[in-house]
Order: structure tokens, then C-alpha cells, then sequence
């Protein structure tokens, strides 16, 4: 019997040892070539091509370094600080590296500015119209760099450009004004069918603008008149200030700031006690002066970065290309105090707004033709 036992014992050991030299003679799992839900990854699901690559490389996402220039200075509480929020969301949803570039509006110092920027960045944001030429030059010595200009189309193979359809915007300001300005049971509206616009430079987007104001004003009451007056700034609050005094004294009771840092000055005003409403561009500025805002028009900078950002970093943005952003696009909504306009005049423009959006009005826009 011991020696039967014995036997079997060293049978049943060379069997245990023949499977574990063989382990194809386990039953095999099934396999679809993906690593079981739940299951951590093997060395097998993490390795890499037949080359020898040991680990993926890097997102675009991760690697991403982009710049924002402007040609004047950030801290105008207006177009480029917009932008600011624009960096804010692409470090966040992309998890970008961001430099920011002031031209300080000093020209001879644009290419060498953007040079740096084309040198220490991938993608490249321009904003003013004072660096196109220099832009165009420096992307031209760098095709390796994605630049893209915002707020006018680019005719150029170098660079990419995002133009705003402003005209729409300020139609719906315009159209405000125009509805407000007749009702006598507001205070601060006089018996004048007059308002008035402050524009801070004589430039193609204040035209737009202007044009589109103009268009909203006639659309609601052709009897409305509106007078305008440049800065001829968009950094002087103090002649924004004296722009808007003397369109009061021309019988205007509503103006449209559209002049960057220099619009506040129309909001220091009506603060001061001038008979005035006013309404802001860019932001919400109704924290400027909330009881004398009457509405804002937005202008989304940051959104066009976060969006032409996930374009670059999905392979998506062509040079030479221009993109429009209007209402229909989210580029130029237009905020309302409903706490100062009656709801009737906001129900009134409102519907405007909408009949914009789905094209069943169409805004002209000067600077095209």
C-alpha cells in the first residue's frame, strides 16, 4: 500500500508540474482585444507599437503653449479684457500654457513683440487693428505658428481671422434706443426723438456698429434721429465724458457707448446727474452705472478663443480661413435691465433679436461693400 501511495503521489506531482510549464493547456478566456471592464491594464494593453514606443506621446492639449497680443494694454475694462476671460477658459478646458503680449501702442515695437510671441507659442491671438501689418509680417517669417486675428477677416494664406458681425448687436441697441426714447412715462426721456452713439475710433467695426444702430433706430421709428461723435480714443474716459455731454445738449437721452475705456466716460456722466441713459458694449456694464444702464451688448472674445483653441488643438484651424460670428453665432448677444426698460419694450426688442437670429431680418453692413 505504500508503495501504491507513493506512486500515485509522484504521478499527480509530474502532472501538476507538465500544466505549469504549459499553460496553454488552461482553458483560454475570451478575448476582443480589449482589457476587461474593471480590470486594471496590463503590460500588454499599455505597451507600445511594434517600434519600440513604450508610452504614448503627449496630447496636443498637453503640449499647447498659446499667446494673446494686443496693441494697446490690457485693464481697458472692455475688448481686451474680454480676452482675458478668454485665457481663463482655455487654460481650464484645455489645460493650455497662456503668455500674454502689450504693444502699448508704440509700433516699432510690434514685430519684435511678435516675433517673441511666434518663437514661444504654437497658436497666437492678435488683437487691434494697429498690429495687422506688423502680424502679417512676423506670421509670414513663421509659418511654423498658427496666427489668428479677432474682430476683422484677414485677407491672407498666413493667418487665420474672426470677424464679428457687430452690425447685428448694435441693431438691436439701436432698436432699444429708438423704443425707449418715445416714452414719456420714463424718466430721464425728453419729447426729443433723438439718441445718440459715442464711437471711440473712426475704424471699420465702429462703422459696422454704428451702421447697425442707425439701421435699428429707423426699423422701430423712422421719426428717431441719432447723432454720433468719435472720441477719437479708446483709452479717454474724459472726452467720452464731454462726447456724451454734448450729444444731451443736442437733445440726446439715450447714447450707446461703444469706445472702449473711453465709453465709461458716458457712464460717469449719467451718474453725475446728466438727463441720460446709456447702454454699454463689450460686457455687462451695468455696474457702472446700474440705475442709468439700460442694456449691454456682449461681445464674446473669450468664447471665439475657446473655440478657434479646440479647433487648433483638434487639427481643425486652416490658415487662410475666416469665421463670422453674429447673433445666430452666440458672437454679440445683447443683455437687458429689466428693472429700468418697460417689459413691453423689452418684449418688443426681444422679438427683433430673434427675428435677426433666424435671418428674417438682415442687417447691412457698410464696411463689406
Amino acid at each position: 500500500m505504500k508503495e501504491r501511495n507513493v506512486v500515485l503521489l509522484l504521478l499527480l506531482i509530474a502532472a501538476l508540474l507538465l500544466v505549469a510549464c504549459n499553460p496553454q493547456a488552461a482553458a483560454p478566456a475570451a478575448d476582443d482585444g480589449e482589457p476587461e471592464e474593471g480590470a486594471p491594464a496590463t503590460e500588454d494593453d499599455t505597451a507600445g507599437s511594434e517600434s519600440g514606443a513604450e508610452s504614448e506621446e503627449p496630447s496636443a492639449e498637453e503640449a499647447a503653449s498659446v499667446g494673446v497680443f494686443v496693441d494697446n494694454a490690457f485693464g481697458d475694462r472692455a475688448f481686451f479684457d474680454i480676452a482675458l476671460n478668454g485665457i481663463t477658459l482655455i487654460e481650464e478646458n484645455y489645460g493650455v500654457t497662456t503668455n500674454q503680449y502689450e504693444g502699448r501702442l508704440q509700433p516699432d515695437n510690434f514685430i519684435p513683440i511678435l516675433t517673441d510671441a511666434a518663437n514661444n507659442n504654437e497658436l497666437v491671438f492678435v488683437l487691434g487693428f494697429e498690429a495687422i501689418d506688423a502680424m502679417l509680417t512676423v506670421a509670414e517669417q513663421h509659418p511654423e505658428t498658427t496666427f489668428v486675428f479677432l474682430d476683422a477677416p484677414i485677407d491672407s494664406p498666413a493667418v487665420a481671422s474672426l470677424a464679428y458681425k457687430d452690425q447685428e448687436g448694435c441693431f438691436v441697441a439701436g432698436a432699444l434706443a429708438a423704443a425707449l426714447t418715445s416714452r414719456d412715462d420714463v424718466a430721464n426721456i425728453n419729447a426729443e426723438k433723438v439718441v445718440g452713439f459715442v464711437g471711440g475710433v473712426d475704424a471699420p467695426v465702429i462703422q459696422r456698429c454704428l451702421a447697425g444702430y442707425e439701421q435699428g433706430a429707423a426699423y422701430v421709428d423712422p421719426e428717431v434721429s441719432v447723432e454720433n461723435i468719435f472720441v477719437g480714443s479708446f483709452v479717454d474716459p474724459a472726452k467720452g465724458k464731454e462726447a456724451n455731454l454734448t450729444l444731451v445738449d443736442l437733445g440726446s437721452d439715450i447714447n450707446y457707448q461703444y469706445a472702449g475705456l473711453s465709453g465709461e466716460g458716458g457712464f460717469n456722466a449719467a451718474k453725475e446727474g446728466a438727463p441720460l441713459y446709456v447702454i454699454g458694449a463689450g460686457f455687462d456694464q451695468r455696474w457702472l452705472a446700474p440705475d442709468q444702464t439700460i442694456g449691454s451688448m456682449l461681445k464674446r472674445v473669450d468664447l471665439s478663443i475657446d473655440y478657434l483653441t479646440q479647433l487648433y488643438l483638434d487639427g481643425e484651424l486652416e490658415k487662410g480661413e475666416t469665421f463670422f460670428w453674429g447673433l445666430a453665432e452666440g458672437g454679440v448677444p445683447f443683455t437687458f435691465s429689466e428693472d429700468i426698460v418697460p417689459a413691453d419694450v423689452v418684449s418688443e426688442v426681444r422679438a427683433i433679436e430673434e427675428q435677426i437670429t433666424a435671418g428674417e431680418i438682415t442687417v447691412e453692413d457698410p464696411t463689406s461693400q
